[in-house]
């Protein structure tokens, strides 16, 4: 940057949005986190824990384009308050849930909350980060998902041992409201807008009209997937570890943290692995993510039915830094496709469609595992389906490449 106030300020800055993607992560991670708790008294088979992600993300996926298209409009300040408000009330009220039924509804207007988080934070980002840092930043920013799932997995289990599963969720919830207000308190715009000052795509990206959106799609195709794989991780790891490690639901829950860890090292490394051993490449950074974890959850899946803690650790740690800590470098990706302007819009429509994957996709590995008995089917049967993903991303997609960009490759 040239203007040396804003090349101080804008870490500062990247650390505030990485503290609300912090906050907002504990609400939602808190579903997964405390499912041993709750299943028991709320009576829930495997599937309908799923479906409360489902929940989450159907209301994410209903808001996230009006979401985007406010992020657009409103700016970053108003769009992450009313964000973590909504978020912080809904999570609140999952405490009162009295059945399966309430709990949905509830997690899903906590999703609608939600959704106004990423098109604020990332078009952060793309406001105060040149492209040439710009993975990086996002990577960072995208740590703070995974971060969150860690305060969750440490705090909320020790709420659950203090006053119980429903104190834990006005807990995650109260911390939501108060960071809606530090935010708007703290938040500041550059004072040079570092993306006005790009050099343009070049034609064969984001220059012909319409082109942008059929990558976007291509985009949205390959890290549905790949999202599917996530949650599924994420949801089903302390089940998985309790039902088949003889793990306790506290330790089962503990344990989850070790995948957000390993999301937190793959968003700032695998940003790091863009911007400097790939000069700024996305695309096929992603792929690469993709089949390493197509290889991981064929390992999970190939572990006994009784697996090693020595064996099974070390591969949902690894399997966090993949299937979690790919979103940094797809972000990235999705802002530098449509172009400043239309960031919010466009990250709300690649949201909006990661959501129904994860829609459908959370509850059916749960279903696979209700109706077999066996988490190795239904690990298999996730990595066919990021296999998919990536393939089509690898064949269908265009990376956007900007002149700065191929100055620096030939360099």
């Amino acid at each position: 940057m040239d203007n040396p106030q804003s090349d101080r300020f804008r870490w500062a800055v990247l650390a505030l949005i990485t503290f609300s993607h912090v906050i907002g992560a504990t609400a939602q991670y808190g579903i997964n986190t405390l499912a041993p708790f709750y299943q028991q008294d709320l009576d829930l088979s495997r599937a309908q824990i799923g479906l409360f992600f489902t929940a989450f993300y159907l209301g994410m996926a209903g808001l996230s384009l009006p979401a985007g298209w406010l992020a657009d409009r409103l700016g970053v300040r108003s769009t992450a308050l009313g964000g973590h408000l909504l978020l912080g009330l809904y999570t609140a009220a999952v405490a009162a849930a009295p059945s399966f039924g309430w709990a949905f509804a509830i997690f899903l207007f906590a999703g609608l909350g939600y959704s106004f988080l990423n098109p604020a934070s990332t078009k952060g980002v793309m406001h105060w980060f040149s492209r040439a840092e710009r993975a990086t930043a996002m990577g960072i920013k995208q740590t703070g998902v995974p971060a969150g799932g860690v305060v969750a997995a440490v705090l909320a289990p020790s709420l659950v041992l203090l006053a119980g599963w429903r104190i834990a969720f006005v807990g995650l919830g109260v911390i939501n409201l108060l960071s809606g207000f530090i935010f708007w308190f703290l938040w500041r715009e550059p004072a040079v807008d570092v993306a006005q000052a790009e050099p343009a795509a070049a034609p064969t990206a984001a220059g012909r009209p319409g082109s942008w959106m059929k990558q976007l799609l291509c985009v949205s195709f390959g890290t549905a997937l790949l999202l599917v794989g996530q949650m599924s991780l994420l949801t089903y790891v302390p089940l998985y570890l309790k039902e088949t490690a003889g793990l306790s639901s506290y330790w089962a829950s503990q344990a989850l943290a070790l995948t957000q860890l390993g999301g937190m090292v793959g968003r700032v490394g695998w940003g790091v692995v863009s911007d400097r051993l790939f000069h700024g490449a996305r695309k096929v950074v992603l792929v690469l993510i993709g089949f390493l974890s197509v290889a991981l959850t064929f390992a999970l899946g190939a572990l006994p039915g009784t697996p090693s803690l020595i064996v099974v650790l070390p591969l949902i740690f690894f399997a966090g830094v993949c299937m979690v800590g790919f979103q940094g470098v797809s972000y990235a990706l999705i802002g530098e496709i449509a172009g400043k302007a239309q960031t919010g819009a466009a990250l709300g429509m690649v949201i909006t469609i990661n959501s129904i994957g994860t829609i459908f996709g959370t509850p059916l590995f749960g279903y696979i595992v209700d109706v077999t008995g066996s988490y190795s089917t239904a690990w298999q049967a996730l990595a066919v389906a990021i296999l998919v993903g990536i393939v089509a991303l690898s064949v269908f997609l265009k990376e956007p490449k900007s002149d700065s960009l191929s100055a620096t490759a030939r360099s």
